[in-house]
């Protein structure tokens, strides 16, 4: 018997295709602007998965984001509320499939983003990829990141993202991109947010395990290099960690001096800010940065390392 099999592939809902779901689930009609503008919301956070603008609709009834009016007879909600609610696990997930198809220097700076934080300054992540050759990147990338990626325009060995042609639209089309597709929040043109925890950590995954450590520390490197003093003071916290993630690896004296150091400073703003396990921490990783024979190459660090760190 002859049978003819016919593959229907079923797509996520537009933002129309969301309007009359939400619109049925909340017994109102799918014509009113209130409607629509929840829709559209909602389609944003969920990306048009029907399972998710169910999961997600049902998230804001049990966070109290939408609520039964008695008096008016209808569902009500602050537009506001809802566009800042973080969106669920499920969702991220979905955000997290799509970093694979991104193109190559898309996910290149969401590596680097991912190593800033939560939030993060887009001018650190173009200094970051100004500062760092292509090839250095590409060699810290997953290389199941490295195999699907397509459409890419590829650099030349060692050349760095600084010195192709229309570098800086270069840098702004890639960060449309993650906005675009969901995975960062724009706060404003210089500050971004990964939309969730586990989209900052699927990015970070795009790093081969191996790299990891080298790879925030090359990071932390260039801002202490490019970043001006005032700067660098208000990153102090963010630089240090990233060079503490590659400690163990630092092998000149005059790079664990200077580590030590960095590591004094930054015990130190966190003791004056009332930060004491934070300053501990800072403290110690400032006297193991030293080791055993910091005593007779740095005496005045140590003592001041330890001296301060039995304050904290």
């Amino acid at each position: 018997m002859n049978v003819t099999i016919t593959q229907i592939k079923i797509g996520n809902l537009s933002a129309d295709g969301v309007c009359p779901f939400v619109a049925e689930a909340l017994g109102m009609d799918d014509e009113d602007d209130n409607v629509k503008t929840l829709a559209n919301i909602t389609h944003k956070k969920t990306e048009g998965n029907p399972f998710f603008v169910l999961m997600f609709l049902i998230s804001l009834y049990d966070e109290k984001l939408i609520q039964y009016n008695f008096g008016a007879m209808k569902w009500t909600w602050d537009d506001d509320a809802v566009n800042s609610k973080i969106v669920t696990d499920n969702v991220a997930s979905v955000l997290v499939d799509k970093m694979n198809r991104l193109q190559e220097d898309t996910q290149k700076m969401l590596m680097v983003a991912s190593c800033l934080g939560a939030s993060f300054k887009v001018s650190a992540i173009v200094e970051v990829m100004k500062n760092i050759s292509d090839g250095e990147i590409r060699s810290s990338m997953r290389s199941s990141s490295s195999s699907v990626l397509t459409g890419s325009f590829l650099l030349k060995e060692g050349e760095s993202f600084a010195s192709r042609d229309g570098s800086v639209s270069s840098f702004a089309s890639s960060i449309k991109e993650f906005e675009e597709e969901g995975l960062v929040e724009m706060e404003s043109n210089e500050t971004g947010r990964f939309v969730h925890n586990q989209v900052q950590s699927a990015a970070f995954e795009l790093i081969s395990p191996e790299q990891r450590n080298s790879f925030r520390a090359k990071i932390g490197s260039t801002l202490l290099n490019t970043l001006s003093p005032d700067e660098l003071e208000t990153n102090l916290f963010e630089v240090v960690g990233l060079l503490n993630c590659a400690a163990s690896e630092t092998d000149t004296g005059v790079e664990r001096d200077r580590l030590a150091k960095l590591n004094l400073r930054a015990g130190t703003k966190a003791s004056d800010n009332g930060a004491f396990d934070t300053a501990s921490v800072y403290f110690q990783a400032g006297r193991d940065a030293l080791g055993s024979s910091g005593w007779e190459e740095d005496y005045s660090t140590m003592l001041d390392l330890c001296s301060d760190g039995a304050n904290a």
